[in-house]
């Protein structure tokens, strides 16, 4: 926050805080719980990612390829929701959504480096974000390096891919058992300002 105005991503993470979309449309997340079998926790979330998107007036698609960028020399680059202004169909906000499990910092690192190429390629997109969801009690050991293909650009299929240049807004979704049953049910979203600073080289 600066000069006492909230940034984008400080109104998108108040809105993902506000579990009304989830209590309303979602109630299995915060009652009953869903099964961790295949991507029933990515359909979940992609779908309130949409929810949430309709909710702040934004047209919200899910599993958006970035066709706008033409081809790059990347390969098929789709982000996991993308939010478009409805008036002058822009897309504004990229998001990815994935699961994080010991050992699994690569493919959060890919994540970041597909919101990169989006940032290089989309001109008035204003904020990236990346979700990684996790069971109660983990956590990624490092984001560092995570980052810092975000901040310092990457090589993908023989090709330099530069440095971001959209903020990007890095949030961990906390999923708990269900006592006695084989079912998640949402915790909280938690918000890693530290390393969005450093996404950007501003820490």
């Amino acid at each position: 926050m600066t000069g006492g105005r909230h940034s984008l991503a400080d109104t998108v993470f108040a809105a993902l805080l506000d579990r009304a979309v989830m209590t309303e449309h979602f109630p299995m997340l915060l009652a009953n719980g869903i099964p961790d079998t295949g991507l029933a926790v990515h359909s979940h979330f992609l779908t309130v990612l949409a929810r949430v998107g309709q909710a702040m007036n934004y047209s919200a698609i899910a599993e958006c390829p970035i066709w706008w960028a033409g081809d790059d020399g990347c390969g098929d680059v789709r982000a996991d929701s993308v939010w478009f202004e409805k008036v002058s169909l822009r897309p504004l906000l990229a998001f990815e959504f994935e699961r994080f499990e010991r050992g699994d910092e690569g493919k959060l690192r890919g994540k970041v480096e597909n919101l990169a190429i989006a940032s290089n390629t989309t001109q008035d997109l204003r904020l990236c974000v990346l979700i990684y969801w996790v069971r109660s009690g983990s956590a990624a050991r490092s984001m560092d390096a995570i980052v810092a293909s975000y901040r310092d650009g990457f090589r993908r299929s023989g090709r330099t891919v530069a440095p971001a240049r959209t903020p990007l807004m890095l949030v961990k979704c906390v999923m708990r058992e269900v006592t006695g049953t084989d079912r998640l049910i949402f915790q909280e979203f938690l918000r890693d300002e530290r390393n969005e600073r450093l996404a950007l080289g501003r820490a």
